[in-house]
């Protein structure tokens, strides 16, 4: 009977040992602390987001397509978000901002978003395909074929989602966009007229007058001896 106690004493003090553990452990996981990227605000987008593009990221911001630039860097100014970590952001779009400022709280708007992600290594991705509404908090970030894109859980279909072949087409788009750009325009060819057709000038013919040749002398027949006249005028007789 005795023994029947201390072993009962030994079960329930392991039971309260394994539950403090399970509850400390529970309550570090819910302690966790994540790199904070963004301003946390009431309105504000929040979502969980896994690096997993192979390196760590020294900037990252977002914007909607509305906005023309990107504005300034959402990570501290000497944070790193380290591969294979996750990071919880915090975005309030800049026209919801504007809205709460005003007090208008009944205005719609669907913008699209945008992300803009820079690698320890320096290279600058753009996430063009985000849609903030249908992802259900949790996403990772990925790496291939030199292309970055997410992978999320979507809030209306509860289907796995990865945009990386929207992504695949913006950058095409993008490319054939740059390099129409810089295209030279081609330069129009001269116009090629045909030479003024000038008609001959047909001179008149010089009209000149007939060379008349004076009429030829009469011919003085030569004098000969024969039938002579004289001095006196008269014929010389023998």
């Amino acid at each position: 009977m005795k023994m029947k106690k201390v072993w009962g004493v030994v079960l329930a003090a392991a039971m309260c040992a394994a539950l403090a553990g399970c509850g400390q452990k529970a309550q570090e996981e819910a302690e966790q602390e994540y790199l904070t990227i963004g301003a946390e605000a009431e309105d504000a987008y929040h979502l969980l987001a896994a690096n997993s593009t192979g390196q760590d990221i020294t900037a990252f911001v977002m914007k909607t397509g509305a906005q023309e630039e990107y504005p300034a860097n959402m990570m501290g100014a000497d944070a790193v978000w380290k591969n294979g970590e996750t990071a919880e952001i915090y975005y309030l779009p800049e026209e919801a901002a504007e809205t709460a400022e005003a007090g208008e709280s009944d205005v719609a708007f669907n913008p699209s978003y945008q992300a803009q992600v820079t690698l320890a290594d320096g290279n600058v991705y753009e996430l063009s395909a985000l849609g903030l509404e249908d992802i259900g908090g949790d996403l990772a970030l990925c790496l291939e074929e030199d292309t970055m894109y997410i992978t999320y859980t979507s809030q209306t279909s509860g289907d796995t989602v990865s945009t990386k072949e929207q992504e695949l087409a913006a950058k095409a788009q993008k490319e054939a966009a740059a390099k129409a750009e810089n295209q030279p325009v081609p330069e129009e060819e001269p116009v090629q007229t045909a030479p003024a057709q000038t008609e001959p000038v047909q001179s008149a013919p010089v009209q000149t007058a007939p060379v008349q040749s004076a009429p030829a002398a009469e011919q003085i027949p030569a004098q000969t001896t024969e039938g002579c006249l004289t001095e006196g005028g008269g014929p010389v007789f023998n």
